[in-house]
């Protein structure tokens, strides 16, 4: 599935043709507190997380049309100051939980993983959305607008989410997961980066219960100029995470227990980050956004469940490969 948001790789985008102008200062705007105030530092991409916040929830909104690409409903979005962003506004479809987008973000800085775009809870009116659906010229598109968004009011809630500059492209060699966090078969130097970038990827699906990321198309990375290193691996598209169901395991326990069973070499500073988390600290982190908190106190738990998860795996693992190897990345 082709990551909502860009096809990859992704070009620069033209002035649109078929956008909505917004009508007016503010507009669209939900006045929000400080974004973000609690967790400073590096941020994403090496960018200052507090000024992108800023300005995604608060700059009014210039430009906006459909988003093409991907199977839920999405705007591309043009900011005042140039910035340019996505929103996913709440629909009915299950794969897309604004919410957990938002999550996924605050959950990303706890860790200071810092690989999933910045996000903010904001609101749109409903009939900028649609005009912006009608213009489209698509009509069964403009008819989903019409009758998948949801809300109690004329205004929209939804995800405001950084669009991430330049081409995207799928990282290659994703499909050997299995092979290089083998703890018993050696990793070639040259496989380092991938195969670290891959751990924290799939340690952090499994701690929010992302169902969706290995449906095709949603592990992906800025594309590298000449001469120049490829990007770091990006974690998007995280709508479909979250899940408190089944004990607390997520939506398919089954699947994601046989995905982290390959996980045989880890971040140590990634498991100490985890082994940090509390309820506090994530109900803490959840909260900072602008709509409210992200999490219920039963998704929480869930998260703290799966964290055990991970945590008591990472230990078995330790234990059965006392000869080392099971931890080769920072």
């Amino acid at each position: 599935m082709v990551r909502d948001g860009a096809a990859a790789p992704r070009p620069a985008l033209p002035a649109p043709t078929n956008t909505v102008v917004a009508g007016g200062p503010g507009r669209g705007l939900a006045p929000p507190p400080d974004a973000g105030a609690g967790t400073r530092g590096r941020g994403f991409l090496g960018m200052d997380d507090e000024a992108l916040l800023a300005r995604m929830c608060r700059a009014p909104v210039e430009r906006i049309e459909r988003n093409r690409g991907g199977s839920t409903v999405s705007f591309r979005v043009w900011l005042a100051g140039g910035m340019r962003a996505l929103f996913k506004p709440q629909q009915r479809a299950e794969v897309a939980n604004f919410r957990a987008e938002l999550a996924a973000y605050r959950l990303s800085r706890l860790l200071e993983q810092r690989r999933v775009p910045p996000a903010c809870g904001r609101t749109m009116p409903r009939e900028m959305l649609q005009r912006a659906a009608d213009s489209s010229g698509d009509t069964a598109f403009s008819q989903r607008v019409m009758t998948e968004l949801l809300g109690r009011t004329e205004e929209v809630p939804g995800a405001m989410l950084f669009w991430v500059p330049g081409q995207l492209e799928p990282v290659p060699g994703t499909d050997r997961y299995a092979q290089l966090l083998d703890a018993s078969q050696p990793l070639a130097p040259d496989d380092v980066t991938l195969a670290a970038g891959l751990s924290n990827l799939l340690l952090f699906d499994f701690l929010e219960d992302n169902v969706d990321r290995w449906s095709g198309g949603n592990i992906l990375r800025q594309h590298a100029a000449p001469g120049q290193p490829p990007g770091e691996m990006l974690f998007m598209d995280n709508g479909a995470s979250f899940s408190a169901i089944n004990g607390g395991l997520g939506a398919r326990p089954s699947d994601q227990n046989a995905r982290l069973d390959r996980v045989q070499r880890f971040s140590p500073t990634f498991l100490r980050a985890l082994r940090r988390l509390t309820a506090a600290s994530l109900q803490t982190a959840m909260a900072e956004d602008p709509l409210g908190p992200c999490l219920s106190e039963t998704q929480v738990q869930a998260v703290l469940t799966r964290r055990d998860r991970i945590v008591a795996h990472a230990d078995e693992v330790a234990a059965a490969h006392p000869g080392g190897g099971v931890f080769p990345f920072p």
